[in-house]
């Protein structure tokens, strides 16, 4: 799993750099922060948040990129949502998001959303079970009050893992898979 998780990370960052070159005359998005994911029905019994590990995952990938911008630590975010008693539906009301991106000094918000997170066995036997994802991830500009670019991203994984690791391996999976297209709208300036 960690020499799997170390390739999944270099590709991104490589993609990264790749698509980061494209847009070098553009203005880059300059603060960015990453809000907690939000589910708009119950994910399940977990021994982990899926909605903050998710927005944790996705953070550190932006932060190890070759991006034009700077990522505000995830600290710093949940101490922001904190003091605003940030609700997870927050995410859907732009002026919540705007509030957020004040307490924190960013200029753009990462919202994500899992709309699907299926971890079943399906009756396999051995070597493993299934697990599905779908995600949603906007780019919400502060300064305009509203989402400048969208892209979804679905994952599928077959482990022998345990159900738990299984499910942070299929969202990171789908995290890797739609990272270049972030960090491709931050660095173009589609912002």
């Amino acid at each position: 799993m960690k020499l799997q998780r170390i390739v999944v990370l270099l590709s991104a960052m490589m993609a990264v750099s790749l698509f980061g070159q494209a847009g070098a005359a553009a203005p880059a998005a300059g603060m960015v922060g990453v809000v907690d994911f939000y589910a708009a029905t119950p994910l399940g019994p977990f021994g982990f948040a899926p909605q903050r590990f998710a927005a944790d995952d996705l953070s550190k990938l932006l932060t190890a990129g070759a991006g034009r911008f700077t990522v505000v630590s995830r600290d710093s975010m949940e101490r922001a949502e904190a003091s605003l008693g940030w609700q997870g539906v927050d995410v859907l009301h732009f002026d919540r998001l705007r509030a957020l991106a004040r307490a924190v000094g960013a200029n753009a918000l990462i919202v994500g959303q899992i709309l699907l997170l299926d971890n079943l066995d399906g009756g396999r036997t051995p070597p493993g079970a299934s697990v599905d994802t779908n995600l949603r991830l906007q780019i919400f500009d502060a300064a305009q009050g509203r989402i400048v670019a969208e892209t979804r991203q679905s994952a599928s994984v077959v482990s022998p893992l345990e159900r738990d690791l299984r499910t942070k391996e299929v969202l990171l999976d789908a995290l890797v898979r739609a990272y270049p297209r972030l960090v491709d709208a931050l660095n173009t300036g589609s912002l």
